[in-house]
Formats: C-alpha cells, structure tokens, sequence
C-alpha cells in the first residue's frame, strides 16, 4: 500500500493512499465470508451457500459496499503504527474504485498543533499570604458555640441570648391582614445584627403568646404596619468550653485548654487561607502563560472541551438531565470563552510536562488516595488501584506538578493580607430571620 501524508492548512493533515487489487483480495474474502455467514440462499441453510456462489452472485455488490472498512482500517493500522494522537474525528474526503485494478482515498483529520519556545519560566508573580486575626478566631469560636447551644423554653425574653418564633402578617392602611403576605413559624435571634432595628426593638421583652404591631417599610422606603405574634421564646444555653466541646468541634483527642483549643480553629482557619491563596497564586500562573503564549487551540477541540463542560452542567442537574426549556447554544455561547482557556491551557501544560519530564508517580497517586480516603472514611488501599487507572486522577496530578513547576522557578513576591472578622457596616442588608 502506497501511503502519503499531506499537510493541510493548520494542524489539519490528510492521508492520500493507494492499495492494489492483490492487497484489496483478503479484505474482500473477509466480506464475502462475512456475508455468506449471515445470508440464506434458496437451497441451502443459512450461512451454508458455498462461497463461489456468493462470490458469482454478489461479489461486485460485496466489493463496492466494504470500500469504506477497508479505507477506515488501513488508516487505523497506519496512525496505530506511526503513533500518531488525532483529536475530533477523521473524515474519508475521496475515494476511487477501479474494479479488478485499484483503490485510491482521501482522509482528513486534525493533530494538536505542536507547540515551540513555550514561556513559563521565570514568570514574576504576586502571592497573597493571609495572616488569620484573633477576631476571626473569636468569631469562629462564638459560630461554633451557637450551633452546639441547647435552646431552652422560656416565657420571655430578657436579653439578646434568645431565639423568638413568630407569625408575621403585612397589614394594610386600615390595619387589615394582607392576604399572601404573612409569614408563619419564623424564627428569630435576637443577637443577630442583621435584623431591622425597628423589630429589634419591638422584640425585647416580648413574652409567648403576645402581638405587637411594628412600624417599619417596604422595600421601596415606604411605611407599612407588621403584625408579629409570638408562639415560641427559647433561651440559648452554650456549652462550656471544656474538653468534651472541643473534641466535638475538632473532632480530636488531647485539646485540654481553651488555649490549646484557639491554636487549632486557627490552624484550621490558617488551611483554608492557605488553600484559596495557593489556588489564586494557581490561577494567576495560569492566566500569566497564556497571556505570554499564544497558542491557538483547534476548534475541534475547543468543541470537545465545550461539551465537556456541557456534561458537567447536565451532571449537576436533577436526573442528570437539562430542564426541558433549558437554552442549550445560550450556554455553549456563554461558556465558549472558558472552553476555549481550557484548551489552551491543557496544549501548553501538556507541552510543559513534556519538556520537563512531568509523570504522575506512586507516591502521586497515595497521596490523593489518602487525603480522599481521610474525607470519606474509607481505606486508602481501596482507593489506591482505582485512582491509578483513572485518567482524570493522573491528568489532575499532572496539572498540580506542572503548577507547580513553574511556581518553583518563578519570581515571587508575597504580600501579606491581614484576615479580621468583618464589622457591621452601615450599608449592611438587614433581614428579619436568622
């Protein structure tokens, strides 16, 4: 077989080739016998026609119909053995049959572009370090021990520590009840700096079982009167900070003091930061090479990456399924801007752990096994085999050292950013629930 391969325009190539009849003969015995295998001739049994008969009567038919296989295969065999990677799908251009002589075809199809004198070393780069305040401590500190508090019955209540359930109803002018603006079993904390102060102060000292009728406005700044009745007050109780409170927290053994105890929501609030600055600084070496690279990513596979993320949409979706008046090119035109950074960025990343040697070793995939396994509480050697053979677990390794890489050899300056509880500010939105 006489093969040629044509560059076409881009990263577009076309394979021209030509198999002679003696080379086309086994192909077209395999159809034949095929044929005969699933044919029932007057006469004979099914698959049982001798093949002579099937040759004399349906040869030229066999021939003309299994043209595109044998094209199809020897381009396979051929990409198989030059190790060619296609993207999208090949496409058969042209193809010419001269009974008993020849056969001539054409076939399209598209390689990622390669990809020179990448620049991602020596990037500079700012990386943000979050320096945690007391203050968030302390806010962290006082959210935990709001949710761990038992809420006790009480007739009134006398301070902030307290949560009211009431029925709230619109009234209008006269003072009637607005029928579907009335809210029921609404639950209240009186600590909370988000309510309207005019029920703030309406619910001090409120007692089970009374109404009161507030003066307050509607979202347009215009007066309305509410009507609150309350069914329900619940005093907080807190639980101590002692050691059983903070294993509870923690979910450790050994945190003794209240000290000890700061250190480690601290520490934990510290990760967080860490993660979000790491995952900026991630973002920000990845926004700077494209921006210093400019690599065109095909639109086969920016299409590929698009429906990509089409399927991770609809995967969200209840029943994995779009709504049915759900505008699908709407979103593939909102999301093409992304699908086309993502392409992107895997061509030259991909080039990049190429140059550099970046594989995903043993100790890669344990790592992610381990942390996995300590989020769902299973055994790491159960997920281990599993993440190993699994493309995106060693495409994300890639991506992650790759990362990495270049942030060792870039030039960094870290900025320090101080992280405090945030104060209520007088533009605050006030609300009436919890």
């Amino acid at each position: 077989m006489d093969i040629k391969l044509n560059e076409l325009e881009g990263s577009r190539k076309q394979l021209e080739a030509s198999m002679s009849y003696e080379e086309l003969k086994p192909h077209f015995e395999k159809a034949i016998l095929a044929y005969r295998n699933k044919t029932t001739l007057p006469g004979f049994r099914k698959g049982k026609a001798p093949l002579d008969v099937i040759r004399k009567r349906f040869g030229d038919s066999i021939e003309y119909t299994s043209l595109e296989e044998i094209a199809n295969e020897a381009f396979w065999d051929y990409m198989s053995k030059e190790k060619i990677d296609m993207i999208g799908r090949p496409s058969l251009t042209d193809i010419d049959y001269k009974p008993k002589e020849a056969l001539n075809f054409k076939i399209e199809f598209e390689v990622m572009p390669e990809i020179k004198d990448i620049k991602y070393k020596g990037l500079e780069l700012e990386k943000i370090v979050y320096d945690i305040d007391d203050s968030m401590v302390d806010d962290e500190i006082r959210y935990h021990r709001f949710r761990s508090a038992q809420h006790e019955l009480d007739g009134q209540a006398l301070d902030d520590e307290y949560v009211v359930t009431v029925d709230i109803q619109n009234l209008d002018d006269e003072g009637n009840v607005i029928i579907g603006e009335s809210q029921n079993a609404v639950s209240v904390y009186l600590g909370n700096k988000q309510i309207y102060p005019e029920f703030k102060e309406a619910f001090k000292g409120i007692r089970e079982g009374e109404t009161k009728v507030i003066d307050s406005t509607n979202a347009e700044g215009n007066p309305k009167k509410v009507k609150v009745t309350c069914t329900k007050v619940e005093k907080l109780v807190y639980p101590e900070m002692n050691q059983e409170f903070f294993k509870t927290i923690t979910r450790k053994e050994g945190i003794n003091t209240e000290d000890e105890f700061r250190a480690e929501i601290k520490s934990a609030l510290q990760k967080i930061y860490d993660d979000i600055g790491k995952r900026k600084l991630s973002n920000d070496i990845m926004s700077e090479i494209l921006k210093q690279n400019d690599v065109v990513a095909p639109d086969v596979f920016v299409e590929s990456t698009l429906q990509t993320i089409v399927n991770d949409h609809t995967s969200q979706m209840p029943g994995q399924k779009l709504p049915p008046d759900f505008d699908l090119e709407s979103f593939k035109k909102e999301r093409r801007p992304d699908a086309i950074r993502a392409a992107r960025w895997f061509m030259i990343r991909e080039k990049i752990a190429e140059i550099e040697n970046i594989s995903p070793e043993d100790s890669d995939y344990d790592k992610i096994a381990t942390t996995e396994a300590e989020r769902y509480g299973i055994p790491a050697e159960k997920l281990i085999q599993a993440f190993r053979n699994d493309e995106n677990i060693k495409y994300r390794i890639i991506a992650d050292k790759v990362i990495d890489f270049v942030e060792a050899n870039a030039e960094i300056k870290e900025k320090t950013e101080k992280i405090s509880a945030e104060p209520e500010s007088e533009g605050a939105e006030k609300k009436i629930i919890t």
